[in-house]
């Protein structure tokens, strides 16, 4: 059966049918259920709330725009206060995705390791597939030796970049650091061949040799690397581990 829509006529029928009481906009009480209808004195209470909700929508602006501002100074508590106010004003508000992610490198920049993977966790919730946040996480993992975890966020980047040079010697740090040597040279290697220009992939494979004790290898690299652009005195701090080792 197809259901047709209200004719005029039957729509005026029905609204004179309809007990006058239902006619007024009504109020239910929450706590008793009695049902009354609205007074001057509740549409008062509503204008109060809808601007006390422009109120805040406007302070939630004027806080992101000032702590945004204390970011570009470098001021990073007064930017972390303005921008956790901005949070209780409008705890729903759909980009606070991005305000958690800035609270979550102030975190980071301050070393607040466990602080800054909650920030970035509640980013992730909500936007999974936003990349900076999910590398910046996979480095506080780094930093807190949770290397598991941090390899499964570079994993997950690499699905999506898997050429990417940046995030290959990410991950190969982190395999390094994890104690899987052999895993992170055969990164390394990769990438060397396919990059050789790359002046960091080279230190970080002479860092490896150099765990490894293949100080002629890892002499080699340092030189590939200098020669690619690696600052001097890098060359020189690592020619001076060789010669400790």
């Amino acid at each position: 059966m197809i259901h047709r829509p209200f004719t005029t006529l039957s729509l005026l029928m029905l609204l004179c049918m309809l007990p006058e009481s239902l006619h007024a906009q009504t109020v239910i009480d929450m706590h008793t259920g009695r049902v009354s209808g609205k007074t001057k004195e509740d549409y008062d209470i509503a204008a109060r709330e809808k601007w006390q909700l422009e109120q805040d929508s406007l302070e939630y602006i004027d806080c992101l725009t000032r702590a945004f501002n204390y970011l570009h100074a470098d001021s990073l508590l007064q930017a972390q206060d303005l921008l956790e106010r901005a949070l209780r004003l409008r705890p729903d508000a759909p980009g606070n995705y991005v305000v958690e992610h800035n609270l979550g490198r102030i975190a980071m920049a301050r070393n607040r390791w466990k602080e800054a993977v909650n920030f970035l966790n509640k980013v992730l919730q909500r936007q999974p597939n936003m990349g900076e946040a999910r590398e910046d996480r996979a480095t506080c993992y780094l930093q807190l030796q949770m290397f598991d975890l941090a390899l499964r966020d570079y994993d997950n980047l690499l699905l999506q970049h898997p050429d990417d040079e940046h995030l290959l010697l990410l991950k190969a740090i982190a395999l390094n650091r994890s104690g899987a040597v052999y895993d992170s040279l055969d990164i390394l290697d990769s990438l060397i061949a396919q990059h050789p220009e790359n002046a960091e992939a080279y230190l970080l494979r002479a860092e490896t040799y150099l765990m490894l004790g293949q100080h002629g290898y890892a002499r080699r690299d340092i030189k590939l690397a200098e020669k690619h652009g690696l600052p001097d005195n890098e060359v020189q701090h690592f020619m001076q581990r060789l010669k400790e080792d």
